[in-house]
């Protein structure tokens, strides 16, 4: 099994080699370059939107500090940069947030989006796997059986949402990853080798997984259909929520309030979300595949988030995603048994700045 030091050193190891494009300050210059900066460490996808629309509007200055952005491909290359002390706040999957808790004590302050059903299983159209759906009547609507898949190169980026929705989805069929080929790539690397004839799946999240669908890919399961939840969270390295809380809860606040916007404002926003993608992640999508990535992705408001971290009458439903989510890689041998039951404890959970937005 991989224990703690075997983690820090795989991701460390994905950061020098896959490290994106560099920081994409703000723009806007004059007298808010006076403000305390917030290093934010982001991937390419819609739960990056809000923080780069703060970033370009110069509206991170009203909320009293100015952004700093820098690309990332993966969750594990995120949780690096924070741990190191070179980044501040990022958002990352359940499973990035929980490595990054147990490596460098990283700190949950909040839900960034749920991108449950952007989280998918893709296939080429022609395989046997769609021959067979709903196998295991716990999961309806999965495709595949274990003969589909035993034996079979499947492309992952591991220690993700991805990874989890992989082991949960092989679980339904009664599988686990040894029984299949498993190759690690970053997202952008996996598309380039899925669209080469390589692998007999891959697993991608938004936005790769529509360029996935414009290829004919159809989607095996998504992290919906296979009981994967993929909720992204804002984490913050434990100096920036011990030395600046009051710029944590700023973030959080400006964050949730833009996230909000975005989404009421959505139907009149979709060349706003093309320009993003283009600008940011360089990526050029058509109005039809915008729509649909943009509904795919919910967010909730301070309330909401609140009820996402209660539990005043049992396990939040924050606290039940982890303990699923640290069961799946504990039976895939990220985690021992004793780093999970560490999880357990969930203190790397911060709802202070939450509670303290609502008063």
């Amino acid at each position: 099994m991989l224990g703690k030091l075997t983690i820090i050193v795989f991701i460390t190891m994905l950061v020098f080699t896959f490290t994106g494009c560099g920081s994409n300050g703000s723009s806007s210059e004059g007298d808010s370059t006076d403000l305390p900066v917030i290093r934010v460490a982001q991937q390419g996808a819609y739960d990056t939107w809000p923080t780069w629309e703060l970033m370009e509007t110069g509206e991170d200055a009203d909320y009293g500090f100015k952004i700093d952005m820098t690309y990332f491909d993966s969750g594990p290359q995120q949780i690096e940069a924070l741990g190191s002390g070179r980044f501040d706040v990022a958002a990352v999957g359940p499973t990035p947030a929980m490595v990054g808790a147990l490596t460098y004590d990283l700190q949950i302050v909040g839900i960034s989006v749920d991108e449950s059903t952007a989280t998918t299983i893709l296939a080429r159209p022609d395989s046997p796997i769609f021959n067979t759906k709903g196998v295991n009547p716990e999961f309806p609507d999965i495709y595949g059986t274990a003969e589909d898949l035993k034996g079979k190169d499947v492309f992952v980026t591991t220690v993700t949402t991805g990874d989890v929705l992989l082991i949960n989805y092989l679980k339904a069929l009664g599988l686990t990853k040894s029984d299949v080929n498993v190759t690690n790539l970053e997202q952008p690397q996996m598309l380039s080798a899925f669209q080469s004839g390589k692998g007999d799946i891959a697993v991608m999240w938004s936005p790769f997984t529509y360029t996935g669908f414009e290829q004919g890919w159809k989607v095996v399961a998504d992290a919906s259909t296979a009981k994967a939840p993929a909720v992204i969270f804002l984490v913050a390295s434990k100096q920036f929520c011990e030395e600046k809380p009051e710029l944590v809860e700023k973030f959080v606040e400006a964050y949730i309030n833009k996230a909000i916007e975005l989404k009421k404002n959505e139907a009149n926003l979709t060349n706003d979300y093309i320009r993003y993608l283009k600008e940011w992640s360089a990526l050029t999508w058509d109005e039809k595949t915008a729509k649909i990535d943009m509904e795919k992705h919910l967010v909730y408001d301070l309330q909401e988030q609140l009820e996402w971290f209660d539990n005043s009458n049992g396990p939040s439903k924050v606290e039940t995603l982890l303990d699923d989510a640290s069961a799946a890689f504990m039976a895939g041998g990220v985690f021992t048994e004793e780093e999970r039951q560490e999880l357990l404890k969930f203190d790397y959970i911060n709802t202070s700045f939450l509670e303290s937005l609502k008063k």
